[in-house]
């Protein structure tokens, strides 16, 4: 099968979406499938294990440097992809890139998938722009419209497009996490010592430091614990963002910022924490989430949003109100004094994370695209809608 991919972030930027789709890329080439990649200009030369890599002319968003905003792809580019002949496009953002793909595929008669990723709407209340929420929604609803599936992470995501107004198609399209990268043999006593320091129990984050992940949540719970346990424990914070100077600026003592951590740092530095805490209750899934728990921690997360499709509250992780840091700060006390409770929650984390592998995963979704290669496309006519 011949695939069109068309997304607005790639590898090298650092996000759940570009790592899923790097994934996808290199699962398609060992089931013998062909990729050509549309992406913004990132940095970096063709992407391995693609057959055509298109690269756009882009530039930063200014409020969101993170996010580059490419040019439309032009003749040339709709030429490379008629030779290419795809079976199947799947647009996996709904930005520039995305909509080069939307319309390239309807012009081209050529069958459309798209995939929703990221909660915009909800992201907007974090850069006090809230009151754009009802015009973002429509926004979405027009752009995956156009689509004969759309494919999202989780069964509570999914809730969420149906409660939006999305009519069409939709499925789960969930994720899966690397066991052998991600577990608990990966346990690294130097560098425990180099996130918690002289502590004896040590909180994890990992993830964007962006308003929209709820990190001044966590901060302002850790800030309760310091006050209840004093030195006894710690928090690393890791990963980068538009936030990560102001979070520096207020966090109480006893936090550690690593900055973006990749490969065997980070699943050592997964593998070394004793909890990992996640405030966001943004989330589509939390890949993040997943690969804590194949490492062996048990997991404090809202009771909101892709999470709570495979964090069982008393089983595998504690499930809180949002944004309310004395629940979080209990739920974490409540599992740093029973070594018991937090032991068997690790061990359950572990056995659910094992059950998700990536190849299962995108054998399901390379037969979604078979199915969705027969059904004939909307008319181009509708894009003008």
């Amino acid at each position: 099968m011949r695939i069109a991919l068309f997304t607005d972030t790639y590898a090298p930027q650092v996000n759940g979406v570009a790592k899923t789709l790097g994934r996808l890329v290199e699962h398609a080439g060992e089931r013998g499938h062909e990729v050509a990649l549309v992406t913004p200009r990132i940095g970096q030369g063709p992407a391995a294990g693609t057959r055509l890599h298109m690269q756009l002319p882009s530039f930063s968003v200014p409020i969101y440097p993170q996010l580059q905003l490419a040019r439309p792809m032009g003749p040339l580019g709709s030429r490379q992809l008629r030779a290419f002949d795809p079976d199947v496009v799947h647009v996996a953002t709904e930005f520039t890139v995305g909509w080069s793909g939307v319309r390239w595929a309807l012009d081209q008669g050529v069958s459309l998938v798209t995939s929703f990723h990221t909660d915009f709407p909800a992201y907007l209340a974090g850069y006090r722009l809230g009151r754009l929420k009802g015009p973002a929604w429509r926004y979405l609803r027009l752009f995956h419209e156009r689509s004969v599936h759309t494919f999202c992470p989780s069964r509570a995501t999914l809730r969420q497009l149906r409660d939006n107004g999305f009519g069409h198609r939709l499925s789960v399209w969930s994720r899966g996490v690397d066991g052998d990268r991600f577990h608990p043999a990966h346990r690294n006593v130097a560098i425990r010592r180099q996130l918690s320091g002289e502590a004896e129990k040590l909180l994890v984050y990992v993830g964007r430091l962006a308003p929209e992940k709820r990190v001044d949540v966590l901060l302002e719970a850790f800030r309760i614990l310091r006050s209840d346990l004093g030195s006894h424990v710690a928090l690393a914070v890791i990963g980068d963002g538009p936030a990560r100077a102001d979070l520096e600026r207020t966090a109480p003592r006893g936090v550690t910022f690593t900055g973006f951590l990749q490969g065997d740092d980070l699943a050592a530095a997964y593998a070394s924490g004793d909890i990992f805490t996640f405030p966001s209750d943004t989330e589509t899934f939390g890949n993040v989430v997943l690969e804590a728990m194949a490492s062996g921690l048990p997991v404090i997360a809202p009771s909101r949003g892709g999470v709570t499709d495979f964090v069982r509250h008393g089983e595998n992780g504690m499930l809180v109100e949002p944004r309310e840091p004395a629940k979080f700060a209990c739920a974490a006390r409540r599992l740093l004094q029973d070594a018991a409770e937090r032991s068997r929650m690790a061990r359950q984390a572990r056995t659910a994370a094992e059950g998700r592998s990536w190849s299962r995963v995108f054998d399901g979704l390379f037969s979604a695209y078979e199915d969705s290669a027969l059904t004939h496309p909307p008319e181009a006519a509708s894009l003008a809608a």
